[in-house]
């Protein structure tokens, strides 16, 4: 039980595919939701990024190894069409970019590798709850960036790129060995 709970702490905090492997930053630095719409977006990230997880560990077996990221693609794009569908709403054109960044990018590595379920199961939702920290870790930061003057040179993408540089820095503090 100990290693299940270290093994999602450590994609949370240390593994983060967003802020430490640069996997679905463009998101983190272009959004610009609050609150509920950032809590939607990275649960909904994590749904799809479990649910590929799953179901590329359980087809691993069936695809050839040289379609399996290709095979990832077009299960992460069926994903999103079908949430989208399911929640009624458009969430806008960010959601595939992240989708295919953290999930297929990240997750098609890990899965090919991992012996068991439960192991693709726990890191999949590490991934996706890494996703969501970073969501508001960022959005915390941009909020208190807009409070204060910034000289001419970093505003904007400048220092949105050293937020988040600052946060990886940050989450690689933590260590469970």
């Amino acid at each position: 039980m100990k290693e299940m709970i270290l093994l999602v702490l450590g994609f949370v905090l240390v593994n983060n595919y967003a802020l430490t492997a640069y996997l679905g930053l463009t998101p983190l630095l272009g959004f610009s939701g609050r609150g509920e719409k950032i809590l939607v977006l990275g649960l909904s990230v994590t749904g799809v990024t479990l649910l590929t997880a799953v179901l590329l560990w359980l087809l691993r077996a069936v695809i050839p190894a040289y379609w399996q990221i290709l095979a990832a693609v077009v299960l992460v794009l069926a994903l999103v069409y079908l949430l989208q569908r399911l929640l009624g709403k458009s969430l806008g054109i960010w959601f595939p970019a992240i989708a295919l960044n953290s999930a297929v990018l990240g997750l098609a590595l890990n899965v090919l590798e991992a012996e068991t379920l439960a192991t693709v199961i726990l890191s999949a939702l590490g991934v996706g709850l890494g996703f969501l920290l970073g969501l508001f870790l960022l959005s915390g930061v941009q909020e208190r960036i807009e409070e204060h003057h910034l000289p001419k040179a970093f505003r904007g993408f400048p220092i949105q790129i050293l937020a988040a540089a600052i946060v990886a820095l940050a989450l690689t503090a933590f260590n469970f060995q």
